[in-house]
């Protein structure tokens, strides 16, 4: 099973760190990718320290980052955290693996 789900507001990254805890405890296997864009895309700056992102890293999880949400944030790759993906655009992302068959949760 491959499972999907996308961040853009900051305040609700350990609410989404916490379902996906809860999701992959049920069944390890599960694939998991968390697209972050918009706002959200602030918490992905090895600045931040969030916590909540190196528990996503640190469980296999997929973190995924949008390009333009960081030109309009005005962040480039060398300032995320080690290990977060880049893609160009996050919505473009979501639709992609959704139409690949990926399980698309809105947390």
């Amino acid at each position: 099973m491959k499972v999907i789900t996308n961040v853009t507001d900051p305040s609700k990254v350990g609410q989404v760190v916490r379902n996906l805890m809860n999701l992959l405890r049920e069944d390890p296997s599960i694939e998991v990718e968390v697209v972050f864009h918009v706002d959200a895309i602030t918490v992905l700056s090895a600045e931040s320290e969030n916590k909540d992102v190196y528990a996503l890293l640190k469980n296999g999880i997929n973190v995924v980052a949008c390009r333009n949400s960081m030109i309009a944030k005005g962040m480039d790759s060398d300032s995320l955290i080690l290990g977060v993906t880049v893609v160009n655009a996050g919505i473009y992302e979501l639709v992609k693996k959704i139409s690949e068959g990926w399980i698309y949760i809105r947390l």
